[in-house]
């Protein structure tokens, strides 16, 4: 009886070959102008004025403000936060459904930075073959000073990488200065030297593991694709069956027998970053790259083939059918991703640079005081969005004989209203006594106010707040 197969294989290392070619360029231009953005983005600057920082996307953790050019987003709207992840993992559903793991391919910084580390290791220690047998040979000089300069080039890509990080939470042109010169603060010195290690660990040792292994969305995937999305795959009946030998081939096509286009070359395989063979159908380590589609390109154009074998289609096209673009979850995605952003434009087009609260105690419901008036207590809390202290009054509509009182807050208008200060960023929690002093018998039992607050200064905003207010039953 034959033993079990094993469980756990050895990994094997993949040396994937450097493919010219459309889809490779296309890849190159992704990876400049996003890797370019990340380099240069915290080094832009965007006035908002005095004692502002004058980054244009700046996440001020101690102040606890995220600057976005010129949006400002507080820890109050947290929530976009969660709109903003909801946004992206619909859009990421929404790409995957028209084009397959597209993402992965171009987007991915997993798949970006393996892609700049696999550079850096065929410019410094040659071919695909040549490092083949460099890893099985004795350890000589030249391997070693080749070794050494690739494990060092890769170190500094990770460090750059940390160290731009880190610049999007501090001024960019203040830190790196004091990185080389060694005043850093201790936690950008910490999350530097974590994101190099897990970039060298990730893009270098790991690579393709993190594709296969590591990353969920690999694994889920294929419930997002159906018949209709592109992907990269094989054309099996125009490549099957494969013949490599040229007199083979020539015999079989005289004896009248049907032979396909692809000649078994394994260019297709040795390009592959994730190490598969395309020919074998649709897999989950396929991350939509290309390379193969490149690869199969030259070699058709080598020999004079008159179809191409891996290209992205889709497997209605291969079954002879055609492409529905405008398919149900397409207009499902696309109508979330167009319904969100307008929520998000009507939000920030609606939001003021203040807000307020106003909560009605409920222990006890009223007070009775002793010169006959009734008085309710609420908790109030005062958010001040502008970029500068503000001065606000505070006022009560909608109550007649009405006097408003705040604690720990003395200083009022000629009109005996409250005047609140409020530094830039400030949440302000007050504690309001609303006192409605003797006059004609009330009616009510409850009555509707409005509580208004409005700066001293034009810029500061204005808000009102509707509440109640109990008095006992006629």
């Amino acid at each position: 009886m034959s033993p079990d197969p094993a469980l756990y294989a050895r990994w094997q290392k993949i040396y994937p070959r450097y493919q010219s070619g459309f889809f490779r360029n296309l890849r190159w231009l992704s990876t400049l102008i996003l890797v370019g953005l990340y380099a240069f983005l915290p080094f832009v600057r965007w006035d908002r004025g005095a004692d502002l920082p004058n980054q244009a996307i700046l996440f001020d953790l101690p102040a606890r403000k995220f600057y976005l050019f010129s949006l400002t987003i507080w820890p109050q709207e947290i929530f976009l936060l969660a709109f903003a992840l909801i946004f992206m993992a619909i859009a990421l559903f929404f790409m995957t459904a028209i084009a397959g793991r597209v993402f992965c391919g171009y987007f991915c910084f997993q798949t970006i930075w393996t892609d700049l580390f696999l550079q850096v290791e065929r410019w410094v220690e040659g071919s695909r073959k040549r490092r083949m047998n460099r890893d099985v040979e004795p350890w000589t000089f030249d391997r070693g000073w080749r070794k050494g300069v690739k494990h060092t080039l890769w170190l500094l890509i990770g460090w750059y990488t940390g160290a731009i990080f880190t610049a999007y939470f501090v001024d960019a042109p203040t830190l790196l200065p004091a990185f080389w010169h060694g005043t850093a603060p201790f936690a950008a010195w910490f999350t530097a030297g974590f994101l190099t290690m897990t970039t060298y660990l990730f893009a270098g040792m790991a690579r393709e593991q993190v594709c296969i292994f590591m990353c969920p969305y690999a694994r889920f995937q294929g419930a997002m694709y159906d018949e209709h999305s592109l992907i990269v795959a094989y054309d099996e009946g125009a490549g099957e069956p494969r013949q490599g030998n040229r007199r083979d081939r020539q015999a079989t096509q005289h004896r009248g027998e049907r032979v396909g286009w692809c000649i078994d070359c394994h260019e297709c395989v040795t390009v592959c970053p994730t190490g598969i063979d395309i020919r074998n159908g649709q897999q989950y380590e396929c991350i939509t790259c290309a390379a193969c589609v490149d690869a199969c390109a030259s070699v058709r154009d080598r020999v004079g083939m008159p179809v191409t074998l891996i290209r992205y289609t889709s497997l209605s096209e291969l079954g002879g059918g055609k492409i529905a673009w405008f398919r149900p979850r397409i207009l499902a995605y696309s109508g979330l991703m167009v319904a969100m952003l307008v929520g998000v434009v009507v939000y920030f087009g609606v939001r003021t640079p203040l807000e307020m609260t106003v909560i009605r105690n409920r222990q006890p419901i009223f007070i009775r005081l002793s010169d006959g008036g009734i008085q309710n207590n609420y908790t109030a809390h005062i958010l001040n969005r502008s970029p500068k202290p503000q001065q606000y009054v505070l006022q009560v509509e909608g109550l007649d004989h009405a006097a408003l009182s705040v604690a720990a807050i003395s200083q009022k208008t000629a009109e005996g209203w409250p005047v609140l200060t409020v530094e830039s960023g400030e949440v302000m929690p007050l504690s309001l006594y609303l006192k409605q002093t003797t006059g004609p018998e009330p009616i009510q039992e409850q009555q509707a106010v409005r509580f208004a607050l409005h700066a001293v200064e034009s810029d500061g905003g204005a808000t009102v707040y509707h509440s109640v207010f109990i008095r006992p039953k006629p």
